[in-house]
């Protein structure tokens, strides 16, 4: 029998996380990353956490991790902390999806926090499904010149990577992934163009068609499902959707268009595991093929997405790779690790891991407790 809980605190760690290399986009590079850690602790003395991936600056969505953190401290938490909760989905009911980022961490702390007090690993609690023990990794290669994705593309395949996303843009994605394709011609390949091509540079997109690639993302700078409709009847690639869809009535419309024949799924772009168990299902019933990605997170947000990428039906390997090859030091214990290109799904309670409380601590930047306190704070 599942049990009740009551938040007795909530508590937001804003943390800067140097990474280990400049990560570039067609919209942005990062040489750090902000983020924000959730520790909920219940009237128990347990504690659960999630993450709040929203970027500092609005490129991917318009939420930016100043906005999560006002919305969080002024009205998500305040609504959550005078009720008892009988499951951390109800939450749902009680708050809107202005801020999908933010009640995300919410939602994914809660779960984590529930989950350990029932007795359950995330993914019993969420899916009542067989689940596969290890998962294959996947890696995302920036914006890079041609001589260094070489390079690349050589070491993770030696740590055993079989499929790499590529960030291109109009003016050498084409000439890129063609010399990557000839060279590797059995590499598991695809593009994401972050919304860098315009609809009248189709031809360049049609240029991809004899290149054997699983996808390409969200290729259109202007997002319009009508636009998308045709450009997939115009190019064989199957089309990937990713921040575009935010919400289940976005993923319907795209159903109901045949904009896309692929989704990337990231738990905190859409609000949850509440609203990703339901894109899911529609992808299920509409045969468009689902898989799950990353932010450049945390070990707390990436380790949730290994638990959810463990579904036996995911169409490819997400963007899932080690630790090591963003952070010098991740957030959990143990670490993210990939051996011979697999990734070993946690099985304790919960996330399924620990929290490093040495390194959270020497990333966090800010650090506020709202709710009761401990008899000896």
């Amino acid at each position: 029998m599942q049990k009740r809980m009551r938040i007795k605190r909530i508590e937001l760690f804003h943390l800067q996380m140097p990474l280990n290399f400049t990560f570039k986009t067609s919209q942005t590079s990062l040489k750090h990353r902000e983020t924000m850690v959730i520790r909920a602790v219940d009237e128990l003395g347990n504690t659960g956490y999630g993450e709040v991936v929203a970027f500092r600056e609005p490129f991917y969505t318009t939420e930016t991790i100043t906005d999560s953190k006002w919305v969080l401290r002024n009205r998500y938490i305040p609504q959550l902390l005078p009720v008892e909760i009988n499951h951390p989905f109800l939450l749902h009911e009680r708050m809107d999806l202005r801020y999908p980022m933010a009640i995300a961490g919410l939602e994914n702390a809660l779960l984590d926090l529930y989950a350990k007090r029932n007795g359950k690993s995330i993914m019993e609690l969420v899916f009542s499904e067989a689940t596969r023990d290890r998962i294959e990794a996947g890696m995302v290669l920036g914006d890079l010149d041609i001589s260094t994705l070489v390079r690349q593309i050589d070491l993770y395949r030696g740590e055993g990577y079989t499929r790499f996303k590529i960030k291109i843009k109009p003016e050498d994605g084409f000439s890129k992934l063609k010399f990557i394709r000839e060279k590797y011609p059995d590499l598991k390949l695809l593009a994401d163009a972050n919304k860098s091509y315009e609809y009248h540079q189709v031809d360049e997109l049609k240029k991809l068609d004899g290149l054997q690639l699983l996808c390409i993302e969200e290729p259109l700078a202007r997002f319009d499902f009508t636009v998308y409709q045709k450009l997939q009847e115009e190019i064989n690639i199957p089309i990937c959707l990713d921040e575009s869809i935010q919400t289940i009535t976005d993923l319907e419309r795209a159903v109901q268009y045949k904009a896309c024949k692929v989704l990337n799924i990231k738990v905190g772009r859409i609000g949850g595991m509440y609203y990703a168990k339901q894109m899911i299902e529609l992808c299920r019933k509409n045969r468009i093929r689902y898989w799950i990605g990353s932010m450049v997170e945390s070990g707390i947000s990436k380790i949730l997405h290994v638990h959810l990428a463990s579904l036996q039906d995911t169409y490819i390997p997400g963007d899932l790779s080690s630790s090591g090859r963003y952070f010098p030091k991740d957030i959990i214990d143990p670490e993210i690790i990939v051996e011979n290109g697999m990734i070993q799904v946690p099985k304790g309670w919960g996330l399924g891991v620990k929290i490093n409380e040495s390194a959270l601590q020497a990333y966090t930047i800010d650090h506020e407790r709202i709710g009761e306190k401990d008899e000896l704070d």
